[in-house]
């Protein structure tokens, strides 16, 4: 059987077959596989597996047994098999995973698209959220958790129908009446900006204001040090403890954080902002939507154009500020104005002395998103030239951030609600 052990994960190619004639070919390779004891978790890829007899089921068992408890999950399970799994009683030892039905985008509005991912439109009623570099539709399972939780945690956001195959990408099916993207009606309806802008302020103080259970949720801090597990191939040893650092410095909240808030993440649904985009959904401080919040709609705007065609990859493809508006929706001159009313807004209640020590906090974890972001770009590829274009730039924002006295920053955070 083919395996591939990868960040802690053993994958298991299952074969076509597993009945009397090879089941005990199958039990001796899952006991003998190799970096089992490695392995913090399993995964089975049951997309070959047409038939498993009850024999196929007891290595299976054997095996789970012998791994003492550790999580195991058997995906691309087609609906015969899974019904095999089901009817002994198997969904309830272990994670059986149905094969996702397969959609074709052809056709299709194109809502938005961003660095991440795009959305479409299926119909009235469903749009499409389609997830970039994302392989395995076990990546998307915990993100089906998450937006459960913030679900029922009261935060605007809708439930997803269904995980889909597509030929841009894997993704979700979700639900949504009569609903826009919040940027498309900000360009649509100028007269409605101040009020839209409103509500982006509503939702971040509601995320920042939602007590989560313990445990409930990843936090944000552990998100942004997982981006760090692979970067001693790309970074040096100093500079992954100063990117620790800033991580680490920031108190410990049990608040909801979005991730990744900015108006192309927001659907309008009868006249009511609902959060989509929630794989980033996690607890922690509201710096970090906040600081989001700031290089979307102020940083971006104000990078030199030479840096930011290289930093993106666009030198000699298209301008700075048409690829902006592509991927934001904005003008620049609309960005500024969509970041000086939210600041206004949400700070209307500080002194001016606080806003002060806020805007360096928030420029600082602002600033630092483009570490982070530069460092999702390194570890999603395999092209060296753009990895040390990406380092290069790293280098450069971690040498403004070292210029500021974090320790001093720090102390403001108690004061941002």
């Amino acid at each position: 059987m083919n395996f591939d052990f990868n960040k802690g994960i053993l994958q298991i190619e299952l074969p076509k077959i597993i009945d009397p004639n090879n089941a005990n070919v199958v039990e001796e390779a899952l006991k003998l596989m190799p970096n089992l004891k490695d392995a913090k978790e399993v995964t089975m890829n049951a997309e070959n597996l047409v038939y498993i007899s009850s024999l196929g089921l007891r290595a299976i068992l054997k095996f789970l047994k012998a791994y003492k408890g550790k999580p195991v999950t058997i995906f691309n399970v087609s609906p015969e098999v899974y019904e095999i799994f089901n009817q002994t009683g198997f969904t309830s030892l272990l994670k059986v995973v149905k094969k996702f039905r397969k959609v074709d985008v052809e056709g299709m509005e194109l809502i938005g698209a961003g660095m991440y991912g795009a959305v479409y439109r299926i119909n009235a009623e469903q749009i499409l959220k389609i997830f970039y570099g994302i392989d395995s539709e076990l990546e998307i399972l915990p993100v089906i958790e998450t937006i459960r939780t913030a679900f029922i945690h009261d935060i605007p956001t809708i439930i997803p129908f269904e995980i889909v195959r597509t030929e841009k990408g894997i993704g979700i099916i979700l639900e949504l009446l009569n609903s826009e993207m919040m940027s498309t009606l900000m360009n649509k309806n100028p007269e409605k900006f101040d009020k839209y802008v409103s509500d982006m302020v509503t939702l971040i103080k509601t995320l920042s204001q939602t007590v989560l259970d313990e445990g409930t949720l990843r936090s944000r801090k552990e998100m942004l040090l997982s981006k760090l597990d692979n970067a001693e191939t790309f970074l040096t040893a100093e500079e992954i403890a100063t990117i620790k650092n800033y991580i680490n410095v920031v108190p410990d909240r049990n608040t909801a954080v979005h991730g990744d808030l900015h108006a192309k993440n927001i659907m309008i649904m009868n006249d009511r902002p609902v959060l989509i985009d929630m794989d980033e959904f996690s607890c922690g401080h509201p710096v970090w939507d906040i600081g989001n919040f700031y290089f979307i709609y102020y940083l971006l705007p104000h990078l030199e154009p030479k840096i930011a065609e290289d930093l993106l990859g666009i030198a000699g493809k298209m301008p700075y500020p048409d690829f902006y508006k592509q991927i934001i929706a904005f003008t620049f001159a609309e960005a500024a104005d969509i970041w000086d009313k939210f600041f206004n807004e949400y700070f209307a209640d500080y002194s001016s002395e606080e806003k002060k020590l806020i805007l360096e906090i928030v420029d600082f974890y602002g600033t630092f998103k483009f570490v982070t972001f530069l460092i999702d770009g390194c570890n999603g590829s395999k092209d060296n030239a753009k990895i040390a274009n990406n380092v290069k730039h790293i280098r450069r924002f971690l040498a403004k951030l070292e210029k500021k006295n974090i320790e001093n920053l720090i102390k403001s955070l108690d004061i941002l609600k």
